[in-house]
């Protein structure tokens, strides 16, 4: 019998992955990496603090059995609302990117929403998704 939650479970824990890639990488190489992207440093290390954080949670809904799809549900809400912000931020700031950083942004948000998309098929996948309490 196959487990239905394995299409979430996996995309959850891809999703914790880069998100620990990613935000360690904004906390290690911030000074580099605003010189490349035009992305102010302390907005990178804010970022990088809140990744790490994220793929934390991520990681710990990922790896509970069954998986809480309330939990899920937020997680898919976080991942839109980075997408929506990354499109915010290309249009008010663009001026202030470089070419790097904007395709930079471009294609962590389109990875990010390919994440969100592949979660709901994996949520819906699951049948019953009623919110629960933890």
């Amino acid at each position: 019998m196959t487990d239905k939650s394995n299409l979430l479970r996996n995309t959850l824990l891809i999703n914790a992955g880069s998100s620990l890639l990613f935000g360690g990488a904004a906390l290690a190489f911030a000074d580099p990496l605003a010189q490349w992207t035009g992305i102010a440093s302390w907005i990178l290390y804010v970022l990088g603090v809140g990744l790490v954080l994220f793929a934390a949670d991520v990681a710990v809904t990922a790896t509970r059995k069954p998986i809480n799809p309330l939990f899920a549900k937020l997680i898919i809400a976080a991942d839109v609302a980075w997408v929506v912000g990354s499109g915010l931020s290309l249009l008010l700031f663009s001026g202030s990117l470089t070419v790097p950083g904007q395709w930079t942004i471009e294609l962590i948000a389109i990875a990010v929403a390919v994440l969100a998309v592949l979660q709901t098929v994996g949520l819906r996948r699951l049948g019953d998704h009623h919110p629960r309490t933890a």
